[in-house]
């Protein structure tokens, strides 16, 4: 009997270690086959969070067309912006999609694959120097910066002062960004460089301020991974490349999301292409 108990108790052990091992193999294959990506989902429409805290809009969108791609699960990771590389280079995340532009400095940090949006730099203008100076979007960049006697203000270490500086202009420094949208408002200074939000400082100032879109310059964001993850980077690349074909993924975004980035652009003209098409030299 006692043999018995001893033989009845061998077998159970056996049976609950062989079902554990096959439980940890099965997570351990299901966290292979997910891809964790790493956004910022703060900025609708572009990455957001639902009234149901479900991960929402553009990047969200195309992470899932990636996992898709890959054959995998994806997962959204909430990650503050300034804590995606540092997620990247711990493996918490495996690839970042949340407009992360391609800098000389972010280089040295991840690789990134080729851009999927470019970042364009309008201008807020003073009303009266635009109108004064026939400012129109067809004025190459180099004629509008190159305006006698013009004033250019700038957040420091920002497009505001890294793009006039490009065609040999010095704008003035601002610490704050509410102060420099204001001094061109009110004409203390007549012009301040920026990225989409411009769009929105005109719409609060229409009487005072116009916008220039004659920059052709333009920052490209691409997908982030950690150092010599070239092979991932690399299927990245293949993926970018399908969104751009007819009847690609982007095609199919523009009508889900172009009225929603009108709004952001207060323009019925400037839709999901203003972001995704590289500017034309």
């Amino acid at each position: 009997m006692k043999n018995l108990i001893k033989l009845m108790t061998l077998t159970i052990l056996l049976s609950v270690i062989l079902m554990s091992c096959g439980t940890e193999e099965t997570t351990a294959e299901s966290d292979e086959n997910t891809l964790r990506v790493g956004i910022d989902l703060k900025f609708p429409p572009f990455m957001y969070e639902d009234e149901n805290n479900n991960p929402t809009g553009l990047e969200p969108d195309i992470a899932r067309a990636f996992g898709d791609y890959l054959g995998m699960n994806v997962e959204i990771v909430n990650t503050d912006f300034s804590m995606l590389i540092p997620a990247l280079q711990t493996g918490e995340v495996d690839v970042g999609i949340s407009d992360i532009s391609v800098t000389p400095e972010r280089e040295k940090s991840v690789d990134f694959s080729i851009p999927y949006r470019y970042g364009r730099t309008p201008v807020l203008v003073n009303k009266d120097f635009y109108d004064n100076n026939n400012v129109t979007d067809e004025m190459t960049a180099s004629e509008f910066f190159n305006i006698d006697g013009a004033k250019f203000i700038g957040l420091s270490g920002t497009v505001g002062t890294i793009i006039p500086s490009r065609y040999g202009v010095e704008a003035d420094e601002a610490t704050e960004i509410g102060t420099a949208i204001m001094e061109v408002a009110t004409g203390q200074s007549d012009a301040i460089v920026g990225s989409y939000v411009v769009f929105g400082d005109h719409h609060a100032n229409p009487v005072t301020t116009e916008i220039y879109l004659g920059i052709e310059d333009s920052t490209p964001s691409a997908f982030a991974f950690k150092k010599g993850n070239t092979q991932m980077v690399e299927r990245a690349n293949e993926f970018i490349e399908t969104l751009y074909q007819d009847g690609g993924l982007y095609e199919r975004l523009a009508e889900k999301y172009d009225d929603e980035i009108n709004k952001v652009f207060y323009s019925d003209e400037l839709g999901l292409d203003y972001i995704v098409s590289k500017p034309a030299k």
